[in-house]
């Protein structure tokens, strides 16, 4: 067995989850089934959840769904379609990020004049690997990726995954970054109880990222010992492709490009809040930005699909505390959920139907 294709399905490769290294030894020589994922009784117990969250957090928050209704069909359109608009121009970006942390990373994106790693070809792989997300947990959509790229590219799995695990690196330390000053200009110095859980998550991640990271950049002779002789090939095209992916040349480009996916992020909700003006929803944009990153925050949970059901009791609740009637912050929260779930979902369902990549 090459190490091509060697990774782990739950979103990293940490050199003790051995386990989990078969379990990706096991899916490169039988392929990845999204079809198979999503029949899977870990897939239908995470929905099963989800579901459970939503009906007991608009039970216990004593939402009234047909008023809900009623605010959602009062929405402006327009303002809608410009949220809807806002939110798709980041996989433009993305892309063109993950196209430079590859070849930072010297994994080949072309073979003479054929290019597989292209603008359009990377928007597409993203845009499937964040349906899958969205029909399975454990962002089993970023495996899912880095195994289209090599199906069509024939590169390194394992190069490959590193370079997308220095982009949820970037993603981290950018949506952190945005949710403490927004944060900041929303509360001031004295944040209330609640957003501490949120801020505390956020540096959790992040540290747990980090330490990942210097862990590769000082203890690799040390990890190489601990692991099993057959994942040593593997886990250095990973260690590799992941470091070199932060070259200082274009660190700069990496931060921009990344600052302003997820400003994106913040209007696509900021767009949702405006359609909704008339319903008598005033939000101010610092507490809106705050409100979009925190609930992207939490789909880093590997708990249901891209956060089903968390995500919504979440914003919802923010919403409330925030002085948003109780009624309308349903409707905000799940207008939002069409744009940033739903439309995934349905969209990428198509395009799965479609691709001759995936």
């Amino acid at each position: 067995m090459n190490d091509e294709g060697q990774i782990s399905l739950r979103g990293e490769i940490l050199p003790e989850q051995v386990d989990t290294l078969n379990e990706a030894e096991v899916t490169q020589q039988e392929g990845f089934s999204l079809w198979k994922r999503l029949r899977s009784p870990r897939t239908l117990v995470s929905f099963a959840l989800a579901i459970a969250i939503i009906v007991f957090v608009f039970r216990g928050l004593d939402i009234d769904f047909e008023q809900t209704l009623y605010h959602m069909r009062n929405a402006n359109v327009w303002l809608l379609l410009t949220g809807f608009g806002v939110f798709y121009l980041t996989f433009p970006l993305r892309a063109l990020r993950w196209r430079v942390l590859l070849y930072n990373a010297d994994v080949p994106i072309a073979s003479g004049r054929k290019s597989w790693a292209s603008l359009p070809a990377l928007m597409e792989y993203i845009y499937l690997s964040w349906f899958a997300n969205c029909i399975v947990p454990a962002k089993l959509g970023d495996a899912y990726r880095g195994y289209l790229l090599k199906h069509n590219g024939r590169v390194s799995f394992s190069s490959t995954f590193g370079t997308i695990f220095a982009e949820r690196l970037l993603d981290m330390l950018a949506l952190f970054g945005l949710l403490v000053v927004s944060g900041w200009f929303t509360f001031g110095a004295h944040m209330p109880d609640g957003t501490q859980i949120v801020f505390a998550f956020g540096a959790l991640l992040v540290v747990i990222i980090l330490s990942g990271l210097a862990g590769m950049r000082w203890l690799s002779p040390l990890i190489h010992r601990i692991i099993p002789n057959r994942f040593h090939v593997m886990y250095g095209n990973f260690e590799q492709a992941a470091l070199r992916s932060f070259r200082p040349a274009v660190l700069p480009q990496l931060v921009v490009l990344t600052g302003g996916i997820w400003l994106l992020e913040g209007f696509r909700l900021y767009f949702v809040i405006l359609s909704l003006a008339p319903e008598g929803l005033v939000l101010g944009l610092p507490a809106v930005i705050f409100v979009a990153l925190a609930s992207s925050l939490l789909t880093a949970l590997p708990i249901t699909p891209a956060g089903l059901g968390v995500v919504e009791g979440t914003v919802t609740g923010v919403l409330i505390w925030f002085g948003i009637e109780r009624n309308l912050g349903g409707a905000v929260t799940l207008l939002d959920r069409l744009i940033n779930f739903w439309s995934l979902v349905i969209f990428g369902f198509i395009l799965y139907l479609v691709s001759k990549r995936k």
